[in-house]
């Protein structure tokens, strides 16, 4: 009799373990497909029909800080603003800022860092919708180079 429940408390259990290790896993392949994570493993949404500007940032970087309104001012302007999203990537923080929905900044996930490796912030990558790299910036940057950057991923990403 205890064996016979025994017996049934095991299938039961390896049943259950198989079901749950299968959503698992189709909830970690779909993850893995995305570009990027939030903190909580959830794929951050990213528009299909404009260049990607990934900024990894610390809010303890002073450069950072003084770089995220130069950034705002020039993915403003008319000539970038309907050809890039902007995407900020706090590293030192558990917290993101919704506070302005043009420049989102989300707290970063562990898998962001294998695809787009930081050695430092800030760092920048402009991507395709697809996750294609077209450019890397180490530093902080300028208005003047910030747009000479933007044209150069323009013109990449027109050559694709």
């Amino acid at each position: 009799m205890i064996k016979k429940g025994l017996s049934a408390f095991l299938t039961f259990f390896l049943v259950f373990l198989t079901f749950s290790c299968q959503k698992e896993q189709a909830d970690n392949k779909e993850a893995f497909k995305s570009i990027l994570l939030s903190a909580d493993g959830k794929p951050i949404p990213l528009p299909e029909d404009k260049l990607i500007f990934i900024n990894f940032l610390a809010y303890s970087c002073t450069s950072c800080m003084k770089e995220l309104p130069v950034i705002k001012k020039v993915l403003s302007e008319p000539k970038y603003k309907d050809k890039f999203q902007f995407i900020g990537i706090v590293i030192d923080s558990d917290k993101g800022d919704f506070s302005d929905p043009n420049f989102p900044i989300y707290s970063g996930h562990k898998r962001n860092f294998v695809r787009f490796p930081v050695q430092g912030t800030p760092t920048t990558y402009i991507i395709t919708p697809k996750g294609k790299k077209l450019l890397v910036i180490f530093g902080a940057v300028t208005e003047e180079n910030l747009r000479k950057f933007l044209d150069q991923a323009l013109q990449k990403a027109k050559s694709l």
